[in-house]
């Protein structure tokens, strides 16, 4: 995929990477969607293009579906947020960033040299928390957003998270402003990817290539924050989900129960299609499972632009 970087309207800078393919769709594709991808934590855009096997760029090329990768505020090139409201959290306002500044810029930037018809959300981990904010004030802004979203795919995040053993979440939050951690490749291996037999061996050596720091702020949010206030963005959600949960994900609990919790949080969204992936880890997209599930997402985001398109003509 290809590296970008922008000014935003805002003044700000994001940078990611694309992949816009050179031929028209197929004939057959009656709507277009442009998939935005958000990354997690710890990675940055480059999670979906981690090599020739784990990468959005071929799926991409097949359908003639373009794509987007952002850096999200405080990852790879673009600007961090500003100070984080002491009524809000890290997530919240990465998704309300993710809402004002930069949806609306890509798609002023790109809707009509590309001929997509609506974007659709595809994050992982905690960019799949961000994806869930945002989805939920585009719908708040009722007939007048300033971008159409027509889906929101989601991967490795949920309702009930095992909370990291750190000490960090027990100190005022006031005092993680500002700091950053990384974490070491052979635990992050473990954490992400899970066992041997679930991945291939040649991710291993992309491992600290795409590593990033990450934000106690983020990790203190996802851990300690997120369960108290989800559910409130999730039943405002009202565009169609794909949610999908590894059955070896080592960081949020996955039985049957939780997924089907969380599914149940988006109450308004038309219809939410909820799975545990069996054989997969928590970064799905980096496991052997990562093709099927990639070609789930860009089946589903053409679905929901084909749908979003036929409500507009109605």
């Amino acid at each position: 995929m290809a590296s970008f970087s922008m000014i935003l309207a805002n003044g700000k800078c994001l940078t990611g990477s694309n992949h816009f393919p050179m031929r028209p769709p197929p004939s057959r594709v009656a709507a277009l969607p442009l998939i935005v991808a958000v990354h997690g934590g710890t990675y940055t855009s480059d999670y979906f293009d981690a090599d020739a096997d784990h990468t959005l760029r071929y799926m991409s090329q097949a359908l003639a579906v373009p794509v987007v990768a952002i850096d999200r505020p405080g990852y790879g090139g673009t600007s961090p947020l500003p100070p984080i409201p002491t009524e809000s959290s890290f997530i919240q306002e990465q998704g309300i960033y993710l809402h004002k500044y930069i949806l609306p810029f890509l798609w002023k930037t790109h809707a009509s040299n590309l001929g997509v018809s609506s974007i659709v959300l595809y994050g992982h981990s905690i960019g799949a928390a961000v994806a869930v904010i945002t989805s939920s004030l585009h719908a708040r802004d009722g007939d007048l957003p300033p971008y159409p979203l027509s889906g929101m795919s989601i991967s490795g995040v949920g309702s009930n998270v095992k909370t990291l053993p750190m000490e960090e979440f027990h100190k005022d939050p006031r005092e993680l402003i500002g700091i950053s951690i990384r974490i070491p490749s052979d635990q992050k291996d473990i954490l992400m990817l899970g066992a041997a037999k679930l991945h291939s061996p040649s991710i291993l050596k992309q491992t600290e290539r795409l590593q990033h720091d990450v934000s106690l702020e983020e990790l203190y949010d996802i851990n300690v924050l997120w369960r108290s206030y989800w559910r409130t963005f999730a039943a405002s959600v009202k565009v169609p989900v794909l949610y999908t949960l590894g059955e070896l994900d080592e960081l949020w609990n996955k039985s049957d129960q939780d997924v089907e919790d969380f599914a149940k949080g988006f109450v308004n969204a038309p219809p939410v299609e909820a799975r545990r992936l069996l054989s997969a880890p928590h970064c799905i997209e980096h496991s052997l499972q990562c093709t099927g599930l990639t070609l789930r997402t860009f089946g589903f985001a053409i679905e929901c632009a084909v749908h979003h398109q036929l409500v507009l003509i109605r």
